[in-house]
């Protein structure tokens, strides 16, 4: 069982961590189907990399990661990979909800605006990755190993939480300039209407911007427009649910605005690379 009087130091209101879930991803299926990006409302994500390298986004954010980093993925945080740029990693995605952590908010383990997300395991990257691969071993197994699997989550939960503390923080804070902050609001925006097939002159005329200003800056900022930002999201809550959900593909079109099955398919096709029908079943066939 887990100690609740030493995980009374650091949570609150008795809450204990609970595992949700483990995914993996082998080179091979990370350098044909990019993770694009999304977030979760109820648990937070750990991805550990196992093997390899390349650039994962957090927050809007990429950062250059490798063997032996963990990628912190706080709930209602966005984040994936570019799909535009060679992915050749193993990874071990472990999901844990429930989390409460004194002075963070639900389902966090750092503060989004302050902290950078990789954590760089060092000389116990070899330890760690195992326990990882364990979690995700005893997760595919009979479902009495559901409380082996929160114990070894909530330790590698602690662990990463203790190098975040013990990791030197840079405090001194930097304005924004007005150009990045403006691009960061459009983000903002479109995170909130990604359901929508907003235009230019729609978001223009909600923010009371210049249409063209706008696209500008955001591409300057964010490396793609506005409407392909709005478009990866959709199609990165669309994997979401191939990977974690039963719901039909039609269904799957409906609740992220796409105007029909077809347009469904051709997105997901021209951004991933395989129809969301295939890409649901390659994901259930690598799980096998």
């Amino acid at each position: 069982m887990i100690n609740r009087d030493k995980l009374s130091i650091y949570l609150r209101e008795n809450r204990i961590p609970v595992f949700s879930g483990c995914h993996y991803i082998n080179k091979d299926y990370s350098s044909l189907h990019a993770r694009l990006p999304h977030k979760h409302i109820d648990f937070l994500e750990l991805l550990y990399v196992y093997e390899g390298n390349g650039s994962y986004m957090v927050n809007d954010k990429y950062y250059e990661v490798k063997a032996g980093d963990i990628i912190v993925c706080n709930a209602e945080t966005i984040h994936g990979e570019n799909p535009d740029e060679l992915c050749n990693m193993t990874t071990y995605c472990i999901a844990i909800s429930n989390v409460a952590f004194v002075g963070l908010k639900d389902n966090s383990i750092c503060d989004d605006e302050k902290t950078t997300p990789v954590v760089a395991c060092g000389l116990l990257a070899g330890q760690v990755g195992e326990i990882f691969r364990l979690v995700h071993t005893l997760s595919c197994g009979p479902s009495h190993m559901s409380d082996i699997c929160s114990c070894l989550s909530c330790s590698i939960l602690l662990l990463t939480f203790e190098i975040l503390k013990s990791r030197k923080r840079n405090t001194h804070s930097h304005n924004r300039i007005s150009a990045a902050a403006t691009a960061d609001r459009i983000r903002k925006y479109l995170d909130n209407n990604y359901r929508s097939a907003v235009s230019l002159d729609k978001i223009a005329e909600d923010l009371k911007l210049n249409k063209y200003y706008l696209s500008h800056v955001f591409k300057d900022e964010f490396g793609v427009s506005p409407i392909q930002y709005s478009m990866k999201r959709r199609i990165g809550e669309a994997q979401s649910l191939l990977m974690e959900s039963s719901m039909p593909i039609g269904e799957i079109a409906d609740e992220l605005g796409f105007s029909s099955v077809c347009h469904l398919n051709s997105m997901f096709s021209q951004y991933v690379g395989m129809p969301p029908g295939k890409y649901r079943h390659s994901f259930r066939k690598m799980k096998e």
